[in-house]
């Protein structure tokens, strides 16, 4: 028994010396090893709403209408472990502080990374075109459609060929790490023929080559840029990376006022790439911004406008005049689904001509209209006042601004040097810093004059006829003449002037569709207009009632 007991001891006692010593091996790299810490914040911000699969460690993500305290009503619903969940966290970690704390990704690449965006990257683009159309020099851009990007890492067969011209992670590392940083590390050793004067435009898998080129002839533009395009050819071949020819483009970007039917210039030849030929085109769709070869962004304009119109419709029955929603809501809705679409990178074509951008401002003042339910009397600028939105035009400028004060002071050196110029002085050609010295349009100066009044309906009470007759200014000049004393017309069919207007309002009205000082509008339909005493903006009963 006392032999058992001493042999039952010593292996206790070595157990437990196996647990608490050191079983991971030493480093061969300079990769920092994942703490204790590091693995209980990562355990911390597990979705709790997903649950893993094969190991049965749930996160607690109980069932719709399914009592607490029981067991049964936590479900796992997902095809991935937690421990792979949790590995993958620690992996993109460790492998994002390698990459991108030490700077081994290229400056080229925008992509997956932090403080980087897509307008970013067409920003340095449209920079360098409109800069090139004031020195007169040609810009010829071609644009490859990488196919099936996101997938060739998973081919071990050479995985280990760029993981050895990498040096990286280890290959079992690799293979467990986010397709996007895999790419990101796959394609670092692109081809970049700086020294040319050709210029390389990364986002993960969409690759864009730009040259410039002061030579009236536009052949001599596309010596170095082919030359760069066959040294990347080769470099996609290498690497089986899969290029569509056929799907991508070449713009020849040549500033002119007046739309050109010309393409490209007459005798271009075709750029050629794997020995097929990339089409011409006049437009081209890059990272969300419709690029055209005058760079007027019409085209732009144009989609943006139709798929905000399209939203604008399904959301009609939410936005329209019927809706029982609060104005409140009604505002946070088109400034969450409609007002986004219409301004993705607007920084990139906000200097674009103010008729262009017109017609993004018509889809906000009808769903102003919409919203408030006001008549057709009531200017544009009260509306905007009331609901408290900027215009278009306001809205774009300061997103500029704050756009290129944070572009100013970019860890890319790439971004800083596109922005780093002063805009040019009033002259046919635009660029993108333009806008930030633009002076306010007709409506944004009306909505900040209102904005910056103090003039209420309170103000407005005791006031005689003839000094509210004053006042019409605010309205529509159509409704304003009605009111003008020596016009006596007949009656309209829609009850204008029908009955006699009072010499006072009642105190603490307000028009329960615009507020003060739009109530003007109901003094010349007195009968027809409801008046509410409340001006709050999220008050529902604010339709006209016949």
């Amino acid at each position: 028994m006392l032999s058992r007991f001493l042999r039952t001891t010593s292996l206790i006692s070595v157990a437990s010396r196996k647990r608490f010593s050191k079983t991971s091996l030493e480093p061969k790299d300079d990769l920092a090893p994942v703490s204790l810490s590091e693995v209980q914040t990562l355990v911390k911000s597990l979705n709790t709403r997903k649950a893993p699969g094969l190991d049965g460690g749930g996160y607690r993500h109980p069932q719709a209408r399914k009592p607490r305290d029981l067991p049964a009503s936590y479900r796992p619903i997902s095809l991935l472990s937690g421990l792979g969940k949790l590995f993958e966290k620690i992996l993109k970690t460790g492998l994002s502080d390698h990459l991108l704390g030490k700077g081994l990704i290229i400056d080229e690449q925008f992509g997956f990374r932090p403080a980087h965006s897509r307008p970013q990257q067409v920003l340095r683009l449209v920079e360098y075109v409109s800069e090139g159309f004031e020195t007169e020099r040609n810009t010829v851009a071609v644009f490859f459609d990488v196919a099936k990007a996101f997938y060739r890492q998973t081919d071990i067969s050479h995985l280990g060929s760029a993981l050895t011209r990498q040096d990286v992670l280890s290959e079992q590392e690799f293979l467990k790490a986010p397709p996007s940083l895999l790419y990101s590390a796959y394609t670092n050793d692109v081809p970049r023929p700086s020294s040319s004067g050709v210029q390389l435009a990364l986002f993960a898998d969409d690759t864009a080559l730009f040259y410039g080129s002061r030579n009236r002839s536009t052949r001599f533009t596309l010596l170095p840029l082919q030359r760069a395009i066959d040294e990347l050819g080769q470099w996609f071949r290498k690497w089986r990376i899969e290029v569509n020819p056929d799907k991508s483009a070449a713009i020849q970007f040549k500033y002119g006022k007046i739309r050109s039917r010309l393409i490209v210039d007459k005798n271009t030849p075709n750029l050629k790439m794997l020995d097929a030929n990339i089409p011409w085109q006049r437009n081209y769709k890059y990272l969300g911004v419709t690029l055209d070869k005058n760079l007027h962004f019409r085209d732009h304009i144009e989609r943006v406008r139709n798929t905000a119109l399209f939203y604008k419709a399904r959301l009609g029955a939410v936005l329209g005049r019927k809706s029982k929603l609060s104005r409140r809501n009604k505002r946070t809705i088109y400034k969450m689904c409609i007002r986004t679409v219409m301004t993705y990178a607007s920084p990139v074509f906000a200097h674009a001509a103010p008729k262009a951008l017109h017609r993004l401002q018509v889809i906000q003042n009808k769903f102003c209209r919409a919203a408030t339910d006001a008549h057709w009397c009531v200017r544009n600028s009260i509306l905007h006042r009331d609901l408290e939105l900027p215009t278009i035009s306001k809205y774009m400028k300061d997103a500029s601004k704050r756009f290129f004060d944070i572009a100013g002071s970019h860890p890319n050196a790439l971004l800083r040097a596109a922005v780093d110029y002063q805009p040019p002085h009033p002259t046919p050609i635009r660029r993108p810093r333009n806008v930030l010295t633009d002076p306010p349009d007709a409506l944004t100066a009306a909505v900040e004059s209102l904005m910056t009044s103090t003039t209420r309906m309170t103000d407005l009470v005791g006031l005689s006829v003839s000094q509210v007759i004053d006042l019409s200014s605010l309205l529509h000049p159509a409704a304003a003449n009605r009111l003008r004393p020596g016009r006596r017309k007949e009656p309209t069919r829609d009850g204008f002037l029908r009955h006699p207007m009072p010499r006072r309002l009642p105190p603490g009205v307000v028009h329960s569709a615009c507020h003060a000082p739009s109530a003007l509008a109901c003094a010349v339909r007195p009968y027809s207009v409801k008046l509410s005493k409340s001006s709050d903006l999220s008050s529902d009963s604010s339709r006209p009632t016949k």
